[in-house]
């Protein structure tokens, strides 16, 4: 027998070209992604030597991250991170010190911006799945063109990780439309996201809500059916992660998120009263380009009868961007508003893309997109012109007060006097104010443990022959708000105002500072007039109105190069 070779048909040969070009089509799809993602790094590498006004919150975790290690393995008790962080400190601060200890603050800063590309890329895979390719690109474009965006991708803080663990949680939900293994991973995810960032828990609803969805065709019972078992898979492993790491994670996310009119604002002494229109004004500075567009994502379902099915859906990415707001209202207050608009943003930019390219979406011929291509375009492109030179701007919104291009080094110099009063007495007590707290410690590298160290937020000062310690082991609290008397008996320790004016009047601390105090809450005020009315304290400095004092007696030094100012000082000490 004789072998033929095998010859294709016409009809082979015609479609083998469109076969090989299947994959090369898939790449160059992928092309406007990765040119968005390029855009992206570029607009937020543009401040990643600048110092802004959360440098505050980046020391502190850098710092805490460093001191947990400390704990590790060399001991000296916990800084108890965990009461008060509003995320869990075993998780980011450490890594963010693992990443300090290798590259410094930059190298931090540029984590946070690889977890903002890999929550773009989500928006995109999100966006694409639900409404098609051009609303996932439209997408993106728009959430990359937020001032806040930009500015997110380069704070070492909590924020950029668990917002890309719940864009994966969203997509994940997403995904797992038709039951597949993907909607396992929803819960975890979410969990992840939560721990990571406390606050980010409002919106576990609307994750659960946009996986239920996804079956909104089958009815809506398999709606609420799906939503109840996402809910209570969440629920359950977040109950398990409560009950693994005790009591105190439970008193942190309490005082951070949960309670946190009745919690940390109250014990802080700050001023909440921010009117609800300023709140809404600082929220549409930020987003309401964004809002806009979803909004009108509803006139464009609704006007078309075969897209209707799709309102409930954007309804719910709507409402999603304007939950920090409602919830900013409530409080009182823009603080933290303008990090976790962008977590809101992230799924209104969604209902955005819809409005603005769903017809591109619709349409089978190339001539019948590029009229809504083009206009997608134009409007992702005029988003990022308008949040470059406008009030969301990064360097102009209140969030880089310091200044764009201003270096980490130029912008701490005002706190660097600091570092040798520290320096020359390492083993004392140290009570430094406000944003300058942890900001002195990792600027200048001082090799302070947590234990010497206080803000002008908390205090917990162990009462002399109580049985108490700097480390605060065990014992009563007191002093504090919805705690005992500070006059009451067995208090090995005293918080608040009197925790405050004890250990200053029993000269506890070498150095008072004031320094970047937190707008002159009633701690700041009581602690000023505390330290000015005990002897033996002088003044040394005064930057923007915020004193900087010295327990003379604790630096020699400085007493024999000021000795008709000590003799002053300690005459003064000894009258009183």
């Amino acid at each position: 027998m004789t072998a033929h070779a095998y010859a294709p048909t016409r009809t082979e040969l015609r479609r083998a070209p469109k076969a090989q070009a299947a994959p090369a089509r898939k790449v160059l799809a992928e092309v406007p992604l990765l040119a968005i993602l390029v855009v992206q790094a570029l607009l937020s590498l543009r401040f990643v030597h600048s110092l802004g006004i959360d440098h505050g919150d980046e020391s502190t975790y850098i710092y805490g991250g460093h001191q947990l290690i400390r704990e590790l393995f060399h001991g000296g008790g916990s800084p108890y991170y965990e009461t008060w962080f509003s995320g869990a400190p075993i998780l980011y601060p450490i890594v963010a010190a693992m990443l300090d200890h290798v590259g410094g603050l930059t190298l931090v800063r540029e984590f946070s911006l690889a977890c903002l590309l890999g929550a773009t890329t989500l928006l995109y895979l999100t966006g694409r799945r639900i409404f098609g390719y051009w609303t996932g690109l439209t997408a993106a474009g728009m959430f990359v063109a937020l001032g806040i965006t930009q500015r997110l991708g380069v704070l070492a803080t909590f924020d950029a990780p668990s917002l890309l663990f719940l864009a994966a949680a969203a997509y994940a939900a997403v995904r797992g439309a038709a039951g597949s293994r993907w909607l396992l991973m929803a819960p975890p995810l979410l969990v992840i996201a939560n721990a990571l960032k406390y606050p980010s828990v409002v919106f576990d609803p609307v994750v659960i809500a946009l996986g239920a969805l996804q079956l909104r065709d089958a009815g809506w019972r398999r709606v609420a059916l799906r939503g109840a078992a996402l809910a209570a898979a969440t629920g359950i492993l977040a109950a398990i992660a409560l009950f693994l790491t005790g009591t105190a994670y439970w008193h942190g996310i309490l005082y951070t998120t949960l309670d946190r009119q009745g919690g940390a604002q109250a014990s802080f002494g700050l001023n909440n009263s921010m009117p609800a229109r300023a709140v809404i004004d600082m929220s549409w500075s930020w987003i309401g380009v964004v809002v806009v567009s979803g909004a009108l994502a509803l006139v464009v379902a609704l006007a078309q009868r075969r897209e209707r099915a799709n309102v409930w859906l954007l309804a719910l990415l709507i409402v999603a961007g304007l939950l920090v707001t409602a919830e900013g209202i409530r409080l009182q207050t823009d603080q933290s508003m303008n990090k976790h608009d962008d977590f809101g943003a992230w799924f209104t930019c969604i209902a955005a893309g819809y409005a603005l390219a769903r017809g591109a979406e619709l349409c089978r011929r190339w001539v019948a997109r590029l009229p809504f291509i083009i206009i997608a375009l134009s409007v992702v492109v005029w988003t990022g012109i308008h949040y470059a030179a406008g009030p969301g701007a990064p360097a102009r919104d209140g969030l880089f007060n310091a200044g764009e291009g201003q270096s980490l080094t130029a912008a701490t110099q005002q706190y660097q006097f600091l570092a040798p009063w520290i320096r020359e007495d390492p083993s004392g007590h140290y009570l430094i104010g406000g944003l300058a707290s942890y900001l002195v410690l990792y600027s200048d590298h001082l090799s302070v443990p947590w234990s010497q160290w206080v803000d002008d937020l908390y205090i917990k000062y162990p009462v002399p022959g109580r049985g108490g310690d700097w480390q605060g082991k065990s014992g009563l609290v007191c002093g504090g708000p919805g705690q005992p008397a500070a006059s009451s008996p067995g208090c090995s320790y005293l918080d608040g105002t009197a925790g405050f004016e004890a250990a200053i009047r029993a000269h506890a601390f070498a150095v008072v500072s004031l320094l970047g105090n937190h707008d002159w809450t009633n701690l700041d005020t009581a602690i000023l007039y505390t330290v000015e009315s005990t002897p033996g304290y002088v003044q040394i400095s005064e930057v923007n109105y915020s004193p900087t004092f010295i327990y003379a007696p604790d630096y020699p030094a400085w007493e024999r190069a000021n000795p008709a100012l000590a003799a002053a000082v300690g005459a003064t000490a000894k009258k009183s």
